[in-house]
């Protein structure tokens, strides 16, 4: 035996040790672990921010639009950032809805590890010698296996404020939200269906009840993996993957009682490349609810996309996507849409991933035709933006009405005749 064939023998006896070695490690049952952790419990340095009133009832309602975006040097830590929105002085209650994201790499387009956008913290403060404001912190990431890529990321939001005077509407869950979690395996399929339950607070059964979306975590699951690097194999690595299909469905009957004061719901996710993987989902949603609470719903049925297909668009379309969408004769004095369903898709195959986001934006509601119209933009590409996308969405209407006037009795008189 030569040299060369004495160092081949070496290590190939390294190469299956080292995959020999240690055993798969069984997953907890939890959520895993989020390795990513701010250098402060708010990073209030973002690279871009806007927000601007789109409607207001003086005195009873506001709804407020905006976005934030935070820049990260790479993916071992999530872009948190504290958003501070002031409400009118009249506004003593009021919460916010995560209206979408936008995730990008900085500087190339790599495969996802992980990909998450979410209110994590919310909360309304009122009293004090300054006006009412609405408080929320928000998380985002983008990650690939080794963490060491630069993104943004960008939180699109509405925040709605009122009057309790003139609108019976109560938020729960608001300051932590309601989150529930899951592990998607391979043999369960592509979609995953997480149901939740809120037991806690003062909504009765009586009460109307609307759910709001306050975000999302997906995040692929460790496993056993080789690759071109020393040693090539190794158990329960940090696994990422191309993107072939990312969605995500909210579904909400309407605002109807809720039985036995425990209001329920169900998301459907989808997170895949072009086969079914193993998968860690976490959703958070809050809950408004109370006798003026209304709500429009448009349900989206997810369905996953496998293998390669013919049907491929493969010139350079990798630009984001914009329509306008107009809703009339609404039967609300007030009506906030809420983005409850997205799906974003490559054609023909998996490709990896440069931006992938959905928003809504340009909200505007005229009172006297009862007419709502807002935009939504969409993105999905690799690095040159080819082959196309696909894009679909549903918004979910939630209406708020005004408290019927007091109607004040006066003393009845009477009238004494003496004869």
């Amino acid at each position: 035996m030569n040299r060369y064939q004495t160092i081949s023998v070496i290590l190939s006896i390294l190469v299956i040790l080292t995959a020999c070695s240690s055993k798969p490690k069984v997953s907890d049952n939890n959520f895993p672990a989020d390795l990513s952790q701010s250098h402060s419990p708010f990073e209030q340095i973002s690279s871009g921010s806007a927000q601007k009133a789109v409607f207001e009832d003086s005195g009873k309602f506001v709804m407020i639009e905006g976005s934030e975006c935070l820049q990260r040097d790479n993916g071992d830590e999530s872009a948190t950032m504290l958003v501070l929105v002031d409400m009118p002085d009249y506004v003593d209650r009021g919460t916010v809805v995560l209206n979408g994201w936008d995730l990008r790499y900085l500087h190339s387009d790599h495969e996802v590890r992980s990909l998450r956008a979410d209110i994590t913290h919310s909360k309304m403060v009122t009293g004090g010698m300054g006006s009412p404001t609405l408080v929320f912190e928000v998380q985002g990431k983008l990650s690939d296996q080794n963490w060491d890529d630069a993104f943004e990321f960008c939180a699109y939001y509405t925040g709605i404020g009122y009057n309790s005077s003139f609108i019976d509407a109560r938020v729960e869950g608001d300051y932590n939200g309601i989150d529930t979690w899951a592990l998607q395996t391979e043999a369960e399929g592509a979609v995953s269906m997480l149901e939740s339950i809120w037991a806690e607070g003062v909504l009765k059964g009586s009460d109307s009840v609307a759910v709001i979306p306050r975000g999302f975590n997906f995040q692929f699951d460790n496993e056993f993996e080789c690759e071109f690097r020393f040693p090539p194999c190794r158990w329960e690595d940090p696994a990422d993957h191309h993107l072939r299909q990312v969605a995500y469905s909210l579904f909400q009957i309407g605002a109807s009682p809720n039985p036995a004061d425990n209001p329920h719901w169900v998301t459907q996710t989808i997170f895949k490349d072009n086969s079914t993987r193993t998968h860690w989902v976490k959703t958070r949603a809050a809950l408004i609810g109370g006798n003026s609470v209304k709500l429009q719903t448009d349900l989206l049925a997810l369905n996953p996309i496998s293998g390669k297909t013919n049907v491929c668009r493969n010139g350079v379309d990798g630009v984001v996507r914009t329509e306008t969408i107009r809703v009339h004769d609404l039967p609300y004095d007030y009506a906030v849409p809420m983005l409850t369903g997205w799906d974003l898709n490559y054609e023909c195959s998996d490709q990896q991933i440069q931006r992938a986001g959905i928003w809504i934006h340009d909200i505007r509601f005229d009172p006297v035709s009862k007419g709502l119209e807002y935009k939504v933009s969409s993105i999905l590409r690799d690095q040159n933006g080819a082959p196309s996308f696909n894009a679909s969405h549903r918004v979910t209407v939630l209406g708020l009405n005004r408290l019927p006037p007091v109607v004040k009795r006066s003393a009845p008189r009477f009238k004494l005749k003496l004869r």
